[in-house]
This record gives structure tokens, C-alpha cells and sequence, in this order.
């Protein structure tokens, strides 16, 4: 007896793991872009002198969480704060 193997593809099952995929890449991105918000505007519970000692001043962070809502404000504080240096 000589087993044989049939390979089938289905892609409706393939097209369903791109779009789980998909999806977890992108709830993942809206997550991390909201932890990333948080974390900013906690800064501003930061006086003057401790911001000044990361870089960047209360304008800043005003500025990066005024930013649109789709732009992870951490990027735009590294940008600014790159731009001083």
C-alpha cells in the first residue's frame, strides 16, 4: 500500500487568516496609539524643571497631543526634542 498526500488550498480559509491578521494588526496599532496618548498627557502632571530634564517643555507636549489623532504623539516629542539637539 502507497499512502498519498493531496495538498488542497483553500482560500477562504486563507483569506480569513489575512483578515484576522489584519485586524489584530490594526486593533493592536489603535491600542498602542492610546497607551501612547495616555502616557503623554500624564507629562503633564511633570513640573517645568523635570520636563526640561527629558527634553522637551509643556508647549511641546501640548503640541504633540494636539496632533492629529492618528500620529502617536511619543514620535512627534522624539522629533521635536531631536530638533533641539
Amino acid at each position: 500500500m502507497n499512502p498519498t498526500t493531496t495538498h488542497t488550498t483553500d482560500s477562504g480559509a486563507i483569506n480569513a487568516t489575512r483578515s484576522r491578521h489584519w485586524f489584530m494588526e490594526v486593533f493592536s496599532a489603535i491600542a498602542r496609539l492610546i497607551r501612547h496618548r495616555r502616557a503623554t498627557a500624564k507629562l503633564l502632571e511633570l513640573n517645568d524643571h523635570y520636563l526640561a530634564d527629558i527634553g522637551v517643555t509643556r508647549a511641546d507636549v501640548l503640541r504633540a497631543l494636539n496632533s492629529s489623532p492618528l500620529r502617536d504623539p511619543t514620535m512627534e516629542l522624539n522629533r521635536i526634542a531631536g530638533r533641539r539637539h
